[in-house]
């Protein structure tokens, strides 16, 4: 029974013990209570990370709230040992289904992160069991996490666009640089113009501008001054969306300035007189 709760936690580094239900007037549910432990050699130090020895078994025990089992609630119950490390002293070991400080495991804390993708926190909160506030501490968490694991966006960059855009009925602009190469978004940030723009190169190191190639977008002069500032090696290219639409604009204003001239008034008088003539009575 244990090996099968093994693989439903599906968390590194831990072994079940024992497996009960809990259904007490204290709880607003019956609670599935999985007892674990590490696995032997897996004590690190929840400071530096660094594998340690064991210090004591510490004080009492703790819980993790976990993925929902059907309509069960599942919590990890486990001591907490303490490990001696040179470098931080007696500290409590590091546990590899939760973040330290957490009472929630990995799992359900990505599961929470994931739904807050695609709902609002107050549904998100509602469907989790937790409260309003706790999903928006735990979508912090998992970004932090996925934030450190990423390499940095910044990296490698050759070909960039930017371009401004507005959000609640045109009245707040976002600006936003993409990456060409890797089709992703890699900045944003409230608010348009030369102040805005600059704050994506203050980001930047000196190589990371330098290997920038090309940057795209429309003809503000705003975008070119950053430009020809922070990477002045770079080819600045306009987009085709806005050079078809000022091509577009330039042929109107042609056309509307030739239906005014003498020559064309005439033609065109001529020509309604005689659509005039053809017209039957």
């Amino acid at each position: 029974m244990n090996s099968i709760f093994n693989q439903l936690l599906n968390v590194k580094g831990t072994v079940v013990e024992t497996v009960r239900v809990v259904d007490s007037p204290l709880r607003p549910v019956p609670v599935l209570e999985i007892h674990v432990r590490p696995r032997a050699g897996m004590l690190r130090c929840s400071r530096c990370g660094r594998r340690r020895r064991g210090y004591d078994r510490g004080g009492g025990v703790r819980r993790w709230r976990h993925q929902d089992f059907g309509c069960w609630r599942v919590e990890l119950v486990s001591g907490m040992p303490r490990v001696d490390c040179p470098k931080c002293g007696v500290v409590v070991a590091s546990v590899p289904r939760a973040e330290p400080g957490s009472r929630f495991t990995r799992g359900f804390e990505a599961e929470c992160a994931w739904l807050m993708t695609v709902a609002d926190r107050k549904t998100v909160s509602g469907f989790m069991h937790v409260t309003w506030r706790t999903a928006g501490d735990i979508a912090r968490r998992v970004a932090d996490r996925l934030r450190a694991s990423m390499p940095c966006p910044f990296d490698g960059l050759t070909a960039i666009g930017v371009d401004e855009t507005s959000y609640r009925k045109g009245h707040t602009y976002v600006t936003v640089v993409v990456d060409h190469e890797r089709h992703r978004v890699i900045w944003a940030h409230d608010g348009y113009g030369r102040e805005v723009f600059d704050l994506f190169f203050r980001r930047l190191t000196d190589e990371q501008k330098a290997s920038i190639k090309v940057v795209t977008g429309d003809g503000a002069r705003w975008i070119d001054s950053c430009v020809a500032e922070h990477c002045p090696n770079a080819e600045r290219v306009l987009d085709g969306f806005h050079i078809v639409s000022w091509m577009t604009g330039a042929l109107d204003t042609v056309a509307n300035a030739c239906g005014t001239m003498p020559g064309a008034a005439a033609t065109n008088g001529r020509r309604n007189a005689c659509a005039a003539s053809n017209t039957p009575s």
